[in-house]
């Protein structure tokens, strides 16, 4: 794989790039289709000490008064601070792919640490750090939002952080959308979710991603993570 040079230099000149077509088309098709009909167990993600998740069949059985309570408590949070809402399934645990995890996905994460990908991303970069690629699948739904962040973590040597989309057809109206923010919180470039389309930037940088809308005629769909200087720890 040999990266565009319109995206080498527009990453060098703002810190974030686009690279249309990172997938074979048929490859992406089959991603979309296993986040969008299944089989995912989908994790309902929200900001709490522990970083708890909870499947969504669980979260969604409890009683309309609890989820009426939970929500009001994140959009309270979110008001001022740091708090998100959306699904996600971790596909990498510990350095490898979740044994768990359904084999396009599976597939996913090894095309990613192959060497191959790996050369095209330190090409892409100019990085010759990069030395790993996790991965999840995340799914926004009407009323998601990941409020504003740098996701900047020494410890875990995030690099580069990636957001893969995978909608075929979304409208800037529906919301979802990936927001660079400067210094004094106004919005410098903002991407629309795309389909196959590799969004990259430097780590940290300030972003958020806006609400979707209650209108959205589809979910927002995207495998996410970072190029990292090395892998987590394995689990034990």
């Amino acid at each position: 794989m040999i990266p565009p040079a319109a995206a080498v230099e527009r990453l060098v000149g703002t810190g974030r790039t686009r690279v249309a077509d990172l997938l074979p088309a048929a490859e992406a098709t089959a991603l979309h289709a296993l986040l969008d009909h299944g089989p995912v167990d989908w994790q309902r993600a929200i900001e709490t000490p522990g970083d708890v998740e909870v499947p969504v069949a669980l979260f969604e059985a409890q009683p309309i008064e609890e989820q009426i309570r939970i929500m009001s408590r994140v959009h309270a949070e979110a008001r001022d601070g740091f708090q998100f809402i959306f699904d996600r399934w971790r596909i990498d645990v510990g350095g490898q792919a979740s044994p768990a995890a359904p084999a396009l996905l599976a597939d996913l994460h090894r095309r990613f640490n192959s060497p191959e990908f790996l050369a095209f991303a330190r090409a892409l970069t100019g990085d010759d750090r990069i030395a790993y690629v996790d991965a999840q699948a995340t799914r926004f739904l009407p009323g998601h939002f990941l409020n504003r962040h740098s996701d900047q973590l020494d410890r875990a040597g995030r690099l580069y952080a990636y957001v893969l989309n995978l909608c075929p057809r979304w409208r800037v109206e529906w919301g979802g959308l990936l927001q660079f923010l400067d210094d004094e919180g106004d919005v410098t470039e903002t991407l629309t979710p795309g389909f196959n389309t590799l969004n990259l930037f430097r780590v940290p940088q300030p972003h958020a991603v806006s609400m979707v809308s209650p209108f959205a005629g589809a979910p927002r769909l995207s495998i996410t993570g970072w190029w990292r200087a090395f892998p987590p720890e394995p689990v034990t």
